[in-house]
């Protein structure tokens, strides 16, 4: 087993979020006003400014980012509830989404980068069509969205009901979404439109969820897996079982001494990688399957706020509140 570190950015602030595109040659990365955009392979970089004079709003914190499945968008939430819109080839700007009342914590696409979800402080989930998303779609003034109901019938409005993260999965069936009162919640969106009621609620975590994914498809299992994040120090797989309506915690993995912050899963052949960051200051990589970590990389000197796997399974990136972006190669042997 071999981990080494390749290369490094510094930006003036904490680094809040990052993300690989599909193909793995580009890196977006969130942090105090702006979203950096490198391109891994030649060595080049773009910046995007949160909240420029065109917009005439101020500059702030990107909280999410993510480029699209197509590697044609690069999108951003951020702290003054805006969602923000780029070309990745032309860097040019193309739109701001409203709506939210809350800063925007998370973002994911469905892999046909046709809808992107949306999830943010002001307890809402929102779907956007992201075919309006082009600059050349003159007809459309705003992009259409559809809010998801953050709450069963018989369930309690909680005040702690912020969500934080939000995750699709691949045949773009079912969204699920970690928020601050320790659960998971997750709908089904093939469903009737005027449905959007939580088909589950997943309980287990004694703290607040920072991060959710789904595992990728995989057509030895017949049932939908998850994976969360948690405030509590731990990890939890979970087994969804949609047409039961039953949700089950098969596994819950342990080891950081502070809050997981963030996740990232990756199916390689048979194996389920998991990574993960923390508050405690290291990153893990987990043999998702047996719960057993790979190895513990302690290459930054403050909280470990975000981590994103590479699609080849060979890099994985890191960021920091010591302002650092830490890219790492690895090799299991």
């Amino acid at each position: 087993m071999d981990v080494q570190f390749c290369s490094g950015y510094t930006h003036k602030g904490a680094v809040c979020c990052l993300k690989f595109s599909s193909d793995g040659s580009l890196l977006a990365v969130g942090t105090d006003n702006a979203v950096i955009l490198y391109n891994i392979e030649q060595q080049t970089q773009l910046t995007f400014l949160l909240g420029n004079e065109q917009e005439g709003r101020p500059a702030n914190h990107a909280r999410s980012v993510v480029i699209s499945p197509d590697n044609k968008l690069l999108v951003a939430g951020s702290e003054d509830k805006y969602i923000r819109v780029w070309n990745v080839e032309t860097g040019e700007f193309l739109r701001t989404l409203s709506g939210h009342a809350g800063e925007v914590y998370a973002l994911a696409f469905t892999t046909d980068s046709r809808s992107l979800f949306s999830a943010s402080g002001d307890c809402t989930v929102r779907v956007w069509d992201a075919t309006q998303f082009s600059a050349d779609v003159t007809q459309v003034p705003e992009p259409t969205f559809r809010v998801l109901h953050s709450a069963c019938p018989e369930e309690k409005p909680s005040k702690k009901l912020v969500f934080t993260s939000v995750t699709v999965d691949t045949t773009g069936s079912f969204v699920a979404a970690g928020s601050l009162d320790g659960k998971v919640r997750v709908w089904d969106v093939s469903s009737d439109p005027g449905n959007d009621e939580p088909i589950g609620i997943l309980h287990g975590h004694s703290d607040g969820v920072y991060s959710v994914q789904f595992l990728p498809s995989n057509t030895e299992m017949s049932t939908l897996c998850l994976v969360s994040a948690s405030m509590d120090r731990t990890l939890k797989c979970w087994e969804l079982l949609p047409d039961e309506k039953r949700f089950q915690c098969k596994k819950t993995l342990s080891g950081h001494k502070d809050a997981v912050l963030s996740l990232s899963v990756l199916q390689v052949g048979r194996e389920q990688r998991l990574a993960s960051s923390s508050r405690d200051g290291t990153v893990r990589l987990w043999d998702l399957r047996s719960g057993i970590p790979y190895f513990m990389i302690q290459g930054h000197t403050n909280t470990v706020t975000c981590v994103d796997l590479s699609s080849d399974g060979t890099v994985l990136a890191s960021g920091s509140g010591d302002h650092q972006v830490r890219i790492w190669k690895y090799l299991l042997q």
